[in-house]
């Protein structure tokens, strides 16, 4: 009897409350909705087929390794994300995301809080700031550089 009370308290808070699993990432896991609140993020978006983004994925990488550092140690965090423009979604996205080498977080879903972009051109990476709005849109190859520049200006 207290099993099926507590399988339907369960129940209900999943169902009426919204105790969501989160923003689905390419690896699997989920983070929650509100896992980046306070914080700025850089969502760089890319595809197989754009040249550019190919280039430009180790500079990523290295600002991601460096996410932790001195840098966004400041009052602001920043995070980096990954969006695939042709929204793949799951063994798709992980095979993609381990053939370009991509070592930051991918989104397999857009959260919902968070501004619609109409992306005309790859790469775009987009600076969202910590009220989830749309700060501004970085066309182009990215470099580990243009990145703390922006933040900085934005700051």
């Amino acid at each position: 009897m207290v099993r099926t009370y507590l399988l339907f308290l369960l129940t209900g808070c999943l169902l009426l409350t919204g105790c969501e699993r989160g923003v689905l990432l390419a690896d699997g896991n989920h983070a929650p909705q509100n896992n980046w609140q306070g914080q700025w993020r850089i969502v760089n978006v890319w595809a197989e087929w754009c040249k550019p983004c190919w280039q430009e994925i180790p500079e990523l990488n290295h600002f991601y390794a460096l996410q932790d550092s001195a840098f966004n140690q400041s009052q602001y965090s920043v995070r980096l994300l990954g969006w695939n423009f042709d929204e793949q979604q799951g063994a798709d996205l992980d095979a993609l995301v381990e053939k370009m080498d991509i070592h930051f977080p991918v989104l397999e879903q857009w959260p919902e809080q968070w501004p619609q972009v109409d992306i005309k051109g790859l790469p775009a990476t987009l600076l969202i700031a910590p009220d989830d709005s749309l700060y501004k849109v970085l066309w182009g190859p990215q470099s580990n550089a243009s990145l703390h520049n922006a933040i900085e200006e934005a700051l």
